[in-house]
């Protein structure tokens, strides 16, 4: 299956109108350039704050919107669809990525990139839980959202 094949982009916020087509492509070019994750087919998923602060209450126990989440789903789990690939979901806030880009004095697109680059270095097994971890996490998001958007 072709990359371009198990990238699925979905815009859950209204408030947005976002260019589907153009974050695919900027999603594959991440994936192709950290070559990886191969082996999972994955979604990206905007959302409003609302539902990206249930979201992280629900799954990670913190009652506030965020601007980016990362699931991987072991499709094992689901003994119907077994033998398909795991899915990896990717949850995006384009209200975070307004806000953090007049902060920052960057983009409102390239907030998105970095949180999809974010997104895409958990999956290929980047942390952030310590500070050793989200300083070289940090730089390696630095090094691809230059790469990709010559930032």
């Amino acid at each position: 299956m072709r990359l371009s094949d198990s990238v699925r982009i979905i815009n859950d916020n209204k408030d947005f109108r976002l260019d589907c087509a153009f974050i695919k492509r900027i999603v594959i070019e991440i994936s192709k350039y950290l070559k990886g994750p191969r082996d999972t087919r994955l979604e990206v998923i905007f959302l409003n704050d609302a539902s990206m602060r249930a979201l992280n209450k629900n799954f990670m126990k913190r009652d506030r919107a965020t601007d980016v989440l990362t699931f991987r789903i072991d499709m094992d789990e689901f003994p119907a669809r077994g033998r398909e690939r795991p899915l990896s979901e990717v949850f995006v806030s384009p209200g975070a990525a307004l806000k953090n880009s007049r902060v920052f004095k960057t983009s409102f697109e390239e907030e998105l990139v970095l949180y999809i680059i974010h997104a895409i270095l958990h999956l290929s097994g980047y942390r952030d839980e310590s500070s050793k971890d989200r300083a070289r996490m940090s730089k390696r998001e630095s090094e691809v959202l230059k790469v990709i958007c010559g930032k």
